[in-house]
C-alpha cells in the first residue's frame, strides 16, 4: 500500500514537471524571449514570475515585451526587464529577485541588501538605486518613442525579501512593491486613469517599434 502510494505521488510529480514547461511555452514570455523553461536563471525567473502576476491584462488588450536593450546616446544600451503596454498606459517594470533585508529611499543613490551570515552576523551589499535605474530606462525609452508617452515606473522585489526601510513619495510616478503587491498596484493605476491612453493601433505601433530591441528577437 505504501509503495503504491509513493508510486502515485512520484507519478503526479513527474507529470507536473512535464506539464509546467508545456504551459510555459504558451506564454508571451516564451514567445518573445525564446528562453526554454530550464534556461531561466534567478533574474529570468523573477521576471517570469512578475509577468505571470500581470498576464491577465492581456485579456484587456495589453501586450508584453521582455529584456529590451534600449540604445543610449553614447552608443551603449540599457536593459529593461519587462514592459506592459496597456490601453491605460505603459508600465516599465524592473524586477529585483532579491532575498534578505532591503534598505533605501528615493533620495539615495545606492540601496543596501543585508544578508544573514550566521552567528548574529550579516553581510551588506550595496546596489544602485532601482528608482534611478528605472528612471534612466524611461528616459532612453521616451527618447526612442516619444517624450509625450505617459509611463509608470514600477520596481518589484521578490516576496523572499523584506522591505525593511524603504520609503517612496505616495504620489510619485514610480512605485516600489513586492511581488504579491504587483497586480493590485497595476490594477489600481489602470482604474485611476481616465479614458483610453492607447488605442489598439497605438499599442501595436509601440510593440512593433520595441520588439527589435528584445534579446529574443535576434537583433
Amino acid at each position: 500500500m505504501l509503495v503504491s502510494g509513493l508510486i502515485i505521488i512520484v507519478g503526479m510529480y513527474l507529470l507536473f514537471r512535464l506539464l509546467r514547461p508545456n504551459k510555459y511555452k504558451q506564454t508571451s514570455y516564451y514567445q518573445v524571449t525564446g528562453k526554454s523553461y530550464w534556461e531561466l536563471d534567478k533574474g529570468g525567473f523573477g521576471e517570469y514570475r512578475a509577468f505571470k502576476k500581470l498576464e491577465d491584462f492581456e485579456k484587456e488588450g495589453g501586450r508584453f515585451l521582455f529584456n529590451l536593450n534600449i540604445p543610449k546616446r553614447n552608443g551603449e544600451t540599457t536593459e529593461i526587464d519587462l514592459i506592459l503596454i496597456h490601453p491605460k498606459g505603459l508600465f516599465v517594470i524592473e524586477s529585483k529577485n532579491y532575498s534578505g533585508w532591503i534598505f533605501g529611499n528615493e533620495k539615495n543613490q545606492y540601496w543596501t541588501q543585508t544578508l544573514p551570515k550566521g552567528r548574529g552576523k550579516s553581510n551588506k551589499v550595496r546596489f544602485y538605486s532601482p528608482i534611478r535605474q528605472n528612471s534612466g530606462h524611461i528616459k532612453h525609452l521616451k527618447r526612442l518613442l516619444s517624450e509625450r508617452i505617459p509611463m509608470w515606473s514600477v520596481i518589484v522585489f521578490s516576496d523572499e525579501c523584506t522591505l525593511k526601510d524603504v520609503s517612496v513619495s505616495r504620489n510619485a510616478r514610480y512605485k516600489v512593491v513586492q511581488l504579491h503587491e504587483l497586480r493590485p498596484l497595476v490594477a489600481k493605476l489602470i482604474k485611476a486613469t481616465n479614458g483610453v491612453v492607447f488605442s489598439a493601433k497605438d499599442i501595436q505601433w509601440i510593440y512593433d517599434e520595441l520588439l527589435p530591441f528584445t534579446q529574443g528577437s535576434g537583433s
